[in-house]
């Protein structure tokens, strides 16, 4: 009897855990990358550079960039340039904004940790290894992928342009 897991378990699993944070999300009324932008900036120290977060989510820019739009459009986020700067922008949360990731967002997070924390330490150690290891060769998988399909790309616009001179 074979108990291999398939990948198709694996994707299962983790569209299950993208489901449980789209409900936080959901819970807030907020998109998921708005709900991931509050996270990250009700936890930072201080305001965070709309480039880290572009540079540290695995979202588009234009999908943060519409975030924060709804972000500030709430009324829970304020958009300003960097100090001594023209060109780099910081986002923060404005009063009305941190009262609301506190009632709404906070507590979601919280509940991570306690999920997280039911975990022994060696469990949590293995389970951030293991993801990465799976995520890093995803991507170099996905990598090749990617120059594959521009090579056919390539040789279908040469062979195209072949059959046109001829």
């Amino acid at each position: 009897m074979d108990n291999a897991v398939t990948s198709v378990d694996f994707d299962r699993m983790l569209n299950g855990l993208d489901r449980i944070y789209s409900e936080f999300a959901r819970a807030c009324g907020l998109s998921d990358c708005a709900y991931w932008m509050l996270v990250d900036i009700s936890t930072a120290d201080e305001d965070v550079a709309v480039s880290q977060l572009t540079s540290e989510w695995f979202y588009s820019k234009q999908t943060i960039n519409s975030a924060i739009k709804t972000l500030t459009a709430r009324g829970l986020a304020t958009l300003e340039f960097a100090e001594g700067s023209r060109k780099n922008k910081v986002v923060c949360l404005t009063d009305e904004g941190r009262r609301f990731a506190e009632h709404y967002a906070l507590p979601a997070v919280k509940a991570e940790q306690r999920a997280f924390g039911a975990l022994e330490p060696w469990e949590q150690r293995e389970i951030m290894r293991l993801v990465g290891k799976f995520s890093h060769v995803l991507n170099e998988e996905c990598e090749a992928f990617k120059q594959q399909i521009a090579a056919e790309s390539q040789v279908e616009k040469q062979e195209e342009g072949e059959t046109c001179d001829s």
